[in-house]
C-alpha cells in the first residue's frame, strides 16, 4: 500500500531493535525556482524580494509582541516549584482536555517541560488524567502502577513504546505514583494510553476473561475471530508477523477485529473482575490497530488512527469526569480542522486531514485547548525504523517556518499565549497559515526542510506555544 505499506516494510526490517513508525511529519511544499525568460525571472526575483521585505517587517512586529507577552519558566525540567507557570491558568481556563504537543520524538527536554506543565495542571488546576501517545494496552500497565504501585516503574516504562523508554518518562511515571500515594481513589491521577499503533497482551487477555466470565457459551465464537489476530508475544514480534501477511489477509484481520468488538459490545455487564467498559475499550484498541494499518491515508479526510485517539479521550473523560492532559506530537494535538504533512522519504504530502485535536475541538469547542511545543535546534534520538537509534543534530529552522520567527525572541525558553492582545500586523500573522517543523522516528538532516506540518491558521491550530531553544537526546534506560 502507498505510505502505510512502505512504512510497514521498513518497520518490519527495523523491528529487531524495537522500531515503530509514527504517522507524523511534514508538508513544506516549495515552488520550483527559475522561469522561461530573463524578464520573467527578474519580475519573480523582485516580487520575492518584496515579499521577503514585507515578511521581515511583519516579523519585527511579531517578535516585539512575543517579547512583550512571553513568560519565561524558571526551568524546563520537572523539578522545583511550578508557580512560574501561572500563565497556564489563563490559557487553560476551564478546559476539559488540554493537548500538549511536541515537534519530535526523541528529545529529553520535550518530555521534561511537558512533565512540568502537567505538574501545574494537576497540582494547581485539578487535572486527574495524563493521556499519552502510547498504546492503550501499555497504558493500562502504567496506570495500574501509578494508581496502586503494582509492578515496577522502570519495568513498565521499559515496556512502553520505544521512544518513551527514557529517564524523562520514568520521571513522569514515578512522580505520578508519588502524587497518588496516600490519596483516596477518587483523587488519584490516572494514566491513559491514547493510541492504537501498537498492541500488548492485556487487551487480548482481558477480553477473553470477560467473555469467559459473562458469556461462556460465546467463548468459541470469540476464539474464531480473536485467534487469527492474536498477539504474537512482543510488539516487535507482532509487527514482524503482521507485515509478513498479504494485504488481503490484513483486511480480513480488520474484519475479525470488528467482529470481536460487536460480540463484546453485545454483552451485558456481568460477574467479572473486568468491567464491561474496560472490556469494550480493550476490544476497540485491538480494532484500532488493525484498521489503522489497512487504511490508505491518501483516500481519507479523517485518518482512522486519530478517530480512535479522539474516541479514547472523549470516552475516558466522559466516564471519569476528569480534566485530561494529552501529550502527543503536534500533528495530533493541533486543534486545526485541517492539517497537511509530508513524511520523508514519502514524496506525497497528506493534505487537509482531520487529526485527533481537530476532532477534540469539534467535540468540546473551546473546552479543548491546544498547546504546541517548538524546538529551535539541538539533538534528538531517532532512526528506529532503520535499526538501532542514533543521535541526530537538528539545525535551526528556515525562515519559512514559524519556528524561525519564534526563535528570534529575547528569551530562549518561554510560554506564549497566542490569544493575548495583539496589534493588527500580529493578528494577521496569527490568523494566517503556519508551517512548522515536525520530526517522527526517521530523520535525514539533508531533508530537514521537508519535515513540516501546515495548518491553515496558526491561532486556530494552537492556543499557546512552548518554545525551547535547544534539546538533548532521549536518555534511554539501560536494557
Amino acid at each position: 500500500m502507498a505510505e502505510r505499506g512502505r512504512r510497514g516494510t521498513r518497520l518490519a526490517a527495523g523491528l529487531a531493535s524495537g522500531a515503530l513508525a509514527l504517522a507524523a511529519a511534514a508538508c513544506g511544499v516549495t515552488a520550483p525556482a527559475g522561469s522561461a525568460t530573463t524578464a520573467a525571472a527578474t519580475g519573480t526575483t523582485a516580487a520575492a524580494t518584496g515579499v521577503a521585505a514585507a515578511r521581515t517587517a511583519a516579523d519585527g512586529d511579531v517578535v516585539r509582541w512575543i517579547d512583550a507577552n512571553a513568560v519565561r519558566p524558571a526551568r524546563i525540567d520537572a523539578e522545583g516549584p511550578v508557580d512560574d507557570l501561572g500563565a497556564l491558568r489563563r490559557i487553560v481556563g476551564g478546559a476539559k482536555v488540554v493537548g500538549l504537543g511536541e515537534p519530535s520524538h526523541g528529545a529529553h527536554e520535550q518530555v521534561t517541560v511537558r512533565h512540568r506543565v502537567i505538574r501545574y495542571l494537576v497540582e494547581r488546576m485539578g487535572f486527574r488524567t495524563v493521556a499519552w501517545e502510547e498504546s492503550w494496552g501499555s497504558g493500562v500497565a502504567v496506570d495500574r502502577y501509578v494508581v496502586s504501585g503494582e509492578g515496577d516503574a522502570r519495568e513498565v516504562v521499559s515496556r512502553m513504546g520505544f521512544q518513551w523508554r527514557g529517564e524523562a518518562m520514568l520521571g513522569l511515571v514515578r512522580w505520578m505514583r508519588e502524587f497518588n500515594r496516600g490519596r483516596p481513589a477518587h483523587d488519584r491521577v490516572r494514566f491513559v494510553g491514547a493510541d492504537v499503533m501498537e498492541l500488548r497482551a492485556i487487551p487480548f487477555d482481558e477480553v477473553t476473561r470477560y467473555v469467559r466470565d459473562v458469556a461462556p457459551g460465546r467463548l468459541a465464537e470469540l476464539r474464531r475471530h480473536l485467534d487469527p489476530i492474536a498477539y504474537r508475544g512482543t510488539p516487535e514480534d507482532h509487527f514482524r508477523w503482521y507485515f509478513g501477511q498479504s494485504e488481503e489477509a490484513r483486511k480480513g484481520f480488520a474484519e475479525d477485529a470488528r467482529a470481536v468488538v460487536a460480540l463484546v459490545t453485545s454483552l451485558p455487564e456481568g460477574p467479572s473482575r473486568i468491567g464491561r467498559e474496560d472490556a469494550v475499550r480493550h476490544a476497540r484498541s485491538i480494532l484500532g490497530f488493525y484498521e489503522s494499518y489497512v487504511e490508505r491515508l491518501e483516500d481519507v479526510a479523517a485518518p482512522v488512527r486519530d478517530r480512535h485517539i479522539a474516541r479514547i479521550l472523549t470516552e475516558w473523560q466522559g466516564r471519569t469526569g476528569h480534566r485530561v492532559a494529552y501529550g502527543a506530537a503536534n500533528v495530533h494535538t493541533t486543534a486545526s480542522p485541517r492539517v497537511t504533512w509530508r513524511f520523508p522519504p514519502d514524496p506525497v504530502p497528506k493534505e487537509d486531514k482531520t487529526m485527533a485535536g481537530g476532532h477534540l475541538r469539534a467535540h468540546y469547542g473551546r473546552s479543548y485547548v491546544s498547546i504546541g511545543t517548538v524546538s529551535h535546534a539541538g539533538r534528538i534520538l531517532g532512526g528506529w525504523e532503520n535499526g538501532p537509534p542514533s543521535v541526530f543534530t537538528v539545525p535551526p529552522p528556515g525562515p519559512a517556518l514559524v519556528d524561525h520567527t519564534l526563535g528570534q525572541a529575547r528569551h530562549r525558553d518561554y510560554l506564549l499565549d497566542l490569544r493575548a492582545k495583539a496589534p493588527e500586523p500580529v493578528r494577521r500573522w496569527l490568523r494566517g497559515p503556519a508551517t512548522m517543523r515536525i520530526i517522527g522516528t526517521a530523520y535525514d538532516v539533508a531533508r530537514d526542510a521537508d519535515y513540516t506540518m501546515r495548518v491553515p491558521s496558526w491561532s486556530a491550530g494552537f492556543d499557546a506555544v512552548l518554545h525551547l531553544a535547544a534539546t538533548t537526546p532521549t536518555r534511554l534506560l539501560p536494557r
